[in-house]
């Protein structure tokens, strides 16, 4: 009999990516820095694709695409693909937010081989060159009860699922506002936040809370976060949030225009 490579699918509701996410942890090799923090995601996320990308030549473009992210000519694919999560030291009352590792979610309708081939190369990827945040390896978690935050289960609240859940790293907008007020501006920023939810194969929220802190122990304030960048050069802006369920949903939750590149990661919010 052939066993299938996962559990069955959970009766909570999931997003486009799949729930079962390799956990890598990052250890200085050569650098002035004990650890990185969560500022430091952009730029570490930005190398650790770069890496991966090097080490799929000769791979097919649909595999280079979903590392990628655009299709051979660059255009920006519409469908889900690599996602980065970045795991931090949170939610504990000695909490201080610096980065355990980084969770890599791939989109729940690959198939059988294309995942295989993926974390394939993904695992190939043992050290990150980060220019003057110095080099760092790259170890996968294969321990049975790794610490907390570098369980998948943890930002995944898989299999039951959760109804409440609190940004760790800030969602990034869209568009740009055009409120007059500032109760207009928490509305729409509500309102792109919730589209954002079911762009992730969510069903809307009940209720978004805009926030400038998280609700997680050890998470810096938005303000503290750097802003992504448009085309043109311009920043766009971001904020903590909480969202609220009317039913359980797993995870990973991820929304928001940064959300492949480890922005608009939340992670479940228990006693809310």
């Amino acid at each position: 009999m052939v066993r299938p490579l996962f559990p069955p699918t959970p009766a909570a509701h999931g997003t486009v990516f799949g729930p079962h996410l390799p956990a890598l942890r990052l250890e200085p090799e050569d650098s002035v820095y004990r650890e990185l923090d969560l500022g430091s995601t952009l730029p570490v996320v930005a190398r650790w694709r770069e890496a991966i990308l090097s080490h799929s030549d000769g791979e097919s473009e649909a595999l280079r695409s979903l590392f990628s992210g655009h299709d051979s000519d660059g255009t920006p694919l519409k469908t889900p693909h690599l996602a980065f999560l970045p795991l931090p030291f949170v939610g504990h009352e000695h909490a201080d937010g610096h980065l355990l590792g980084m969770g890599l979610a791939l989109p729940a309708a690959l198939d059988r081989d294309t995942r295989r081939a993926a974390l394939r190369v993904i695992g190939k990827v043992r050290q990150l060159k980060l220019g003057r945040l110095g080099v760092w390896r790259v170890i996968p978690v294969t321990e049975s009860r790794p610490a907390v935050n570098l369980r998948p289960e943890t930002w995944t609240a898989y299999p039951d699922g959760a109804t409440q859940w609190s940004t760790v790293t800030p969602v990034v907008f869209d568009r740009h506002s055009k409120a007059k007020s500032q109760a207009d501006h928490q509305r729409e920023v509500a309102d792109m936040i919730g589209k954002g939810c079911e762009r992730a194969g969510l069903p809307a929220p009940r209720e978004v809370i805009i926030t400038p802190v998280s609700a997680h122990l050890g998470v810096p304030p938005a303000h503290a976060f750097p802003m992504l960048q448009r085309k043109d050069g311009s920043p766009r802006r971001h904020t903590h949030a909480i969202l609220l369920f009317e039913e359980p949903v797993c995870g990973p939750v991820l929304i928001g225009a940064g959300r492949f590149r480890g922005y608009g990661v939340c992670r479940e919010l228990e006693g809310y």
